[in-house]
């Protein structure tokens, strides 16, 4: 039996049309949501659908399982459906392009959707001054391939024909759909069409971590807002953590006082994560934007370490095992992240972080790859435990990549300091008795622990112990990183190396 707050059976069963749910750290938020969306789902004989929609894919998994359990299976049936917007996007794009609204290169309508170019030829890293491509339309309302300047580095695809040959057999990633469908609602008449489409199929909208939007997932808010669909909003804006990739929390405002309706804020100030001496009261404190410290720890007294990026996790504690070295940018970097997903399933039970665009990265034969992966890296792990010299592991396992039909990685003369100093890391953690995870913050995000360990940059803690602020991207990053513990949250320190004012994002 499901036992609800009365301030979330107020917010559950709100009877207003468009409603806001600000949600505190383990308030509750995904039983929120499923009730709501069981609610709205049987509250009128009307045969549209009802639509949950989140970010990711995890957090649709987990939404439709809590509706699964509390109202039955039935509830999720078609036309009523739990998906991420990425998806909704594509079956929007797929609407246009069936309808002759927009135009794709050689007539396509069927496309090949991808997380991104991770494989494709062309795709590389790009420093800042280069210049990506990406799709957009021109005046015709046909798919180009256009150049945007790289302000920051990022990876992408650089020349003109690489795109093109990309997108003229249908192949397109999420990114590049999302540009598309940006350009379109620049198009009155295309932003008509889209409050259309989404008032013929669906008569309420529920949307999970609203703050995690970009503009055109605030934008369908919108427009659902003003078709007449019943639009609920949940999220809390001390977690936006995503301005990185796009998010704009800060828009979040201007969607709730831009309606022509009025959104109703449904409060959730209630906690029940927070327990024992130090988290409930540092939880109110942050909250209220109080200065704050954390004590002292050490890894070994935690269960989980966090961070804002990888880099941080490997200098904290040899018993922290996090699930990636860096991001992904090259062969070597992949090949790296392959040999550490051998060591991640084995002892934390999960996937190194990024696995799959690692595969891709390399032009491995994923069926096959996974049958053999742990046969043919189990000599590596055995070298490096026996303490074996970094550089004749990193050479043996460029061959072992290129024995198992995928690309070699090449020696990159600059970066083989780097990679031995990863492997050296990665064989301290192979002869500890017991390991923890180490998480960056937004793969944490949705979690909780009894024990945590952080780590913080001087920038982060000087924010702290001034108080916290909302929306402040930052700031955030700390905020959900801290109460992701129940119990205890402890400073894990780090290396004089690592122990940086301000730290590059490495997702």
């Amino acid at each position: 039996m499901i036992r609800l707050t009365n301030t979330q059976v107020l917010a559950a069963a709100a009877p207003d049309r468009l409603v806001n749910v600000i949600s505190a750290p383990g308030s509750g938020k995904t039983t929120i949501a499923a009730e709501r969306y069981g609610y709205l789902r049987y509250q009128t004989s009307d045969l549209r659908g009802t639509l949950g929609l989140t970010f990711n894919r995890a957090a649709a998994v987990e939404l439709r399982r809590r509706i699964d359990f509390r109202w039955g299976a039935n509830c999720i049936k078609p036309p009523h459906r739990v998906i991420t917007f990425d998806h909704l996007h594509v079956e929007f794009l797929t609407h246009l392009l069936n309808g002759g609204k927009i135009t794709w290169p050689n007539g396509v309508t069927t496309l090949d959707v991808r997380d991104d170019y991770r494989g494709v030829k062309g795709f590389r890293f790009l420093q800042a001054g280069n210049y990506v491509r990406v799709a957009g339309l021109d005046n015709r309302r046909v798919v180009v391939s256009q150049s945007r300047k790289v302000t920051k580095p990022e990876s992408g695809i650089g020349k003109v024909d690489h795109h093109r040959a990309v997108l003229n057999v249908g192949t397109v990633s999420h990114e590049d759909i999302r540009s598309i469908l940006c350009a379109a609602m620049q198009v009155d008449e295309l932003q008509q069409v889209a409050a259309d489409w989404l008032s013929a199929n669906y008569r309420a909208a529920i949307i999970d971590e609203v703050y995690d939007a970009d503009d055109l997932d605030l934008r369908v808010a919108y427009l659902a807002a003003e078709a007449g669909l019943s639009v609920t909003l949940i999220g809390d804006p001390r977690q936006a953590l995503y301005k990185w990739r796009g998010a704009k929390p800060e828009i979040v405002e201007r969607l709730l006082e831009g309606t022509s309706d009025q959104f109703v804020a449904y409060e959730q100030p209630e906690s029940f994560r927070f327990v024992g001496e130090q988290m409930p009261d540092l939880a109110t404190n942050l909250r209220a934007g109080v200065g704050a410290t954390l004590p002292r720890t050490d890894s070994s007294e935690v269960d989980v370490a966090l961070a804002r990026n990888w880099r941080q996790l490997w200098s904290v504690g040899d018993n922290i095992l996090p699930l990636a070295f860096k991001t992904v940018d090259n062969t070597t970097d992949a090949a790296m992240n392959l040999l550490l997903d051998v060591v991640t399933r084995a002892r934390l039970g999960t996937s190194s972080h990024g696995r799959e665009g690692a595969i891709m990265k390399l032009r491995l034969d994923r069926e096959q790859f996974q049958a053999t992966q742990d046969e043919f890296f189990a000599p590596l792990i055995v070298k490096l435990c026996a303490g074996e010299d970094e550089s004749q592991v990193l050479g043996d396992l460029r061959e072992t990549i290129k024995s198992l039909g995928g690309h070699k990685p090449i020696r990159l003369p600059d970066k083989e300091a780097t990679f031995r100093q990863q492997l050296s890391q990665l064989a301290a953690r192979l002869n500890q008795t017991a390991v923890i995870p180490g998480l960056t913050v937004f793969q944490a995000k949705g979690r909780e622990w009894q024990r945590v360990g952080v780590v913080l940059s001087e920038d982060q803690l000087a924010a702290l112990e001034s108080g916290l602020e909302v929306i402040e991207e930052e700031h955030c990053i700390t905020y959900v990183a801290i109460t992701r513990a129940k119990r205890f949250c402890g400073l894990l320190s780090t290396t004089p190396s690592s122990a940086t004012a301000q730290l590059q994002l490495d997702m």
